[in-house]
């Protein structure tokens, strides 16, 4: 562990020979490790149960998504804990969550395109979302269905355009996922005050929110942060 409570970065760097690349920066109170979904042989790596849920897949890459995803649960994350494998159970609204010595622990898995991506944070619950930038939306019709009336707003002022919402979008996905309510949240959904910024943090959840491009600029990434014993909205 370093000063943050966190992991030794070092210990992230491969696990199993599969290169993994950090994309925390500096003053990050979260670690962020990002693996390729071809970066290995993923059944070969994991434990019993998740080969069987693997097999399951059918299409190659929603596979080859799957198996780096529970490579990141199953062999990364027991590594930055210093265990050889963690208890997780889903929450009331079906996020997973660390249980036993770990559940001081939140953590949180995403992926689009080639990249999976998990964050990990200590006396806190995280939700981290990975949208590509290139993903073509009805910014009018998916708007008015995700957005809040002031993040219209901040839409309409930003232009318009599908990188502001597809922004707006992945910080709304990472906000409710750190809240472990999803988007079945309808009321809180249409009351959110999130803007495109870099850091926030919204009013009316109190959700931390980091948000940023990353590979080049094709992808946003956003992190929602949550300290728990922190009272209801």
């Amino acid at each position: 562990m370093n000063e943050t409570g966190l992991p030794d970065q070092r210990a992230m760097r491969q696990i199993d020979h599969v290169p993994m690349e950090d994309w925390a920066l500096p003053g990050d109170p979260f670690q962020l490790a990002a693996v390729s979904i071809h970066a290995a042989d993923w059944p070969a790596l994991l434990p019993p149960e998740s080969r069987q849920s693997l097999a399951r897949a059918v299409d190659p890459v929603a596979q080859a998504r799957a198996g780096a995803s529970a490579w990141l649960k199953t062999r990364w994350l027991p590594r930055q804990l210093g265990r050889e494998t963690v208890a997780i159970e889903a929450g009331p609204h079906g996020k997973p969550k660390l249980t036993g010595p770990d559940a001081d622990w939140g953590f949180n898995v995403s992926h689009a395109g080639d990249w999976a991506v998990i964050g990990l944070i200590r006396g806190a619950d995280i939700g981290v979302d990975f949208e590509s930038l290139r993903r073509k939306v009805d910014i009018g019709v998916m708007g008015r269905r995700v957005l809040s009336p002031e993040e219209r707003e901040t839409l309409r002022r930003s232009g318009d355009t599908a990188t502001g919402f597809l922004m707006l979008w992945s910080q709304k996905e990472a906000l409710l996922k750190a809240l472990g309510s999803g988007w079945a949240h309808g009321d809180l959904v249409r009351r959110t005050r999130l803007q495109l910024v870099a850091y926030q943090v919204e009013p009316v959840s109190g959700v931390s929110m980091w948000s940023r491009t990353v590979l080049e600029g094709a992808y946003v990434l956003s992190v929602g942060v949550r300290r728990r014993g922190r009272r209801n909205f």
